[in-house]
C-alpha cells in the first residue's frame, strides 16, 4: 500500500455510503453483527493511517487546540474500553454495535483532518455533501412515485434526509465550487426542497429553515441573502405549484399543523413509553451507566428496543455510559465546535466555511439528537464526517494566523488560490 495514500476519497466514500446507500440489502451479516459498505471503509482509513506511521513526523503530536481535542479524544476512549469490559447477558456483537455508533464522530475527525490540505480538499467535502443529497432525494423520489398516495401518504424516514439542507445551504454558499450556474443550482435546490417536502419529516423542516436563515445572515457579505431569495422564492412558489396540482398541500399543511396534536401521530405515545423506559434505566446506574451492548424493550420484546430505538439521543447515552460516559464523550465534538466555530478566521475563504458550519452544525445536533440522531450510526457517521471538517477548518486557521508585524509571511502554499467565497 501506498504510505502516502490520502484518506479523504475514502473519507468522502464513507459518508456517502453512511447516508446514501444505507439500505439493508447492502448489510453483510456477521453472527449478531451488521457491517455496511461505511464499516468497510471505517477500516480502510484505519489501515491507511496504520501503514502511514512509518513516514516521518508521523508520531508527532499536534499543538494548540487541536492538541486539547485530541487529549480529550484519548480520555473518551479509555473510558469507552472500560465500559465495554465483558459483561453477564451482554454479547459482543451488541457491544461492537454500541461502540461503533461512538467510534464514528469521536475518532474520524482525528484519522482524516491533516488531509483536507487546501482548495481543493474543502471542495472535495462540499461536493460529498451535495452529491449525497441528490443520492438521497433521488431514492426519496422514487419511493414517492412508486407509492404515491394522498389518503395515505408515503412518510420517508430514510436516515439521510439530513443531508438535504446541508446541501442546500452549499448551493447558496459554494455556486462557484460546486460549478453551479444560476440555473442549475435553482433546479438543484427545487429538486432537493421538493425530495425534503415530501419526505413529511418536520424536523427537517425546521432545519433547513433555520439553516437557510442562519447562512442568509452569516454569509451576506458573500451575497448569500441576495442568492437565498433568488434561489428559494422562486422554488417555493414552484413547489407550492406542484404540489397544489398534484392535491398534496392538505397533506403538507395536515403534517406541519398537527405537531401540537398527540392524537394525530401514534409514534408520540410509543416515545413516551422510550422515555419513560429509559429514564428508568438511567436512574438504575445513574453514574456510569449499564455499559455498551446493553439490551432493553419497552411494550416487551415484541415492542421497540430502547437501546438501538432511542428517539432522545441524550437518553440513550445517559442509559449506556451514564452522566460520568455522556460528559466524557461529548467533550471531544464539544471541544471541536467551540474551538473551530467559535472565533472567526482570519483567511476569508476560511471563514465563509465556517460560517458554513456554523449555520448547519449546531441546528443539526441539537434538533436531530432530540429525534435520536446521534444513536444511529449512519448520523454518528455524517457527524464525525461534520467534525473532522471542523477540526481542519480549526487547524488552518491556526497555520494562517497573522504573523507579527515585524515580517511579512507568505501564504502557506496549501491554501494559496484559495476564493474568497463560493
Amino acid at each position: 500500500m501506498n504510505t502516502s495514500r490520502s484518506t479523504l476519497p475514502l473519507l468522502c466514500l464513507f459518508v456517502f455510503c453512511a447516508l446514501a446507500l444505507n439500505d439493508d440489502t447492502l448489510v453483510l451479516q456477521l453472527g449478531g453483527f451488521k457491517v455496511a459498505t461505511y464499516d468497510l471503509l471505517f477500516i480502510a482509513m484505519v489501515l491507511v493511517k496504520f501503514f502511514r506511521l512509518g513516514q516521518p513526523g508521523a508520531y508527532a503530536l499536534p499543538s494548540g487546540g487541536v492538541g486539547l481535542a485530541m487529549g480529550l479524544q484519548c480520555v473518551a476512549l479509555a473510558y469507552l474500553a472500560l465500559a465495554s469490559r465483558p459483561q453477564p447477558d451482554i454479547v459482543a456483537a451488541d457491544t461492537a454495535r454500541d461502540l461503533r455508533i461512538v467510534l464514528y464522530f469521536v475518532s474520524v475527525p482525528f484519522l482524516c483532518y491533516k488531509d483536507i490540505d487546501g482548495p481543493a480538499a474543502y471542495a472535495a467535502l462540499q461536493r460529498t455533501i451535495v452529491l449525497s443529497g441528490v443520492a438521497v432525494a433521488t431514492l426519496m423520489l422514487g419511493e414517492q412515485l412508486g407509492g404515491f398516495s394522498i389518503s395515505q401518504p408515503l412518510r420517508d424516514v430514510r436516515l439521510g434526509v439530513w443531508a438535504l439542507p446541508f446541501a442546500m445551504v452549499s448551493i447558496i454558499l459554494f455556486p462557484r465550487t460546486l460549478r453551479l450556474g444560476r440555473i442549475a443550482g435553482y433546479a438543484l435546490t427545487l429538486y432537493l426542497l421538493l425530495a425534503l417536502v415530501m419526505s413529511l419529516n418536520r424536523s427537517q423542516y425546521l432545519q433547513l429553515a433555520v439553516s437557510v436563515a442562519l447562512a442568509a445572515l452569516l454569509g451576506m457579505r458573500a451575497g448569500a441573502l441576495r442568492k437565498s431569495l433568488l434561489l428559494y422564492a422562486p422554488a417555493l412558489l414552484a413547489g407550492i405549484l406542484v404540489f397544489q396540482s398534484i392535491g398534496y398541500m392538505d397533506v403538507l399543511l395536515d403534517r406541519v399543523f398537527s405537531v401540537q396534536d398527540l392524537s394525530q401521530d401514534s409514534s408520540y405515545g410509543a416515545r413516551i413509553e422510550e422515555m419513560e423506559g429509559q429514564m428508568d434505566l438511567f436512574r438504575e446506574a445513574p453514574l456510569f451507566g449499564h455499559g455498551a451492548g446493553m439490551r432493553s424493550w419497552v411494550m416487551g420484546e415484541e415492542g421497540f428496543e430502547l437501546s438501538t430505538f432511542a428517539h432522545n439521543s441524550w437518553a440513550f447515552y445517559l442509559m449506556k455510559f451514564g452522566m460520568v460516559g455522556l460528559a466524557l464523550i461529548m467533550l471531544t465534538p464539544l471541544s471541536i465546535l467551540l474551538l473551530a466555530l467559535a472565533r472567526p478566521c482570519a483567511h476569508p475563504a476560511l471563514e465563509l466555511h465556517r460560517r458554513y458550519l456554523l449555520s448547519c452544525l449546531p441546528v443539526y445536533i441539537v434538533v436531530d439528537s432530540f429525534s435520536g440522531g446521534l444513536s444511529y450510526a449512519p448520523k454518528t457517521a455524517f457527524l464525525g464526517f461534520l467534525l473532522c471538517y471542523c477540526l481542519a477548518l480549526m487547524n488552518h486557521a491556526r497555520l494562517q494566523a497573522p504573523a507579527a508585524p515585524r515580517a511579512a509571511v507568505p501564504a502557506r502554499p496549501a491554501l494559496r488560490g484559495m476564493a474568497t467565497h463560493g
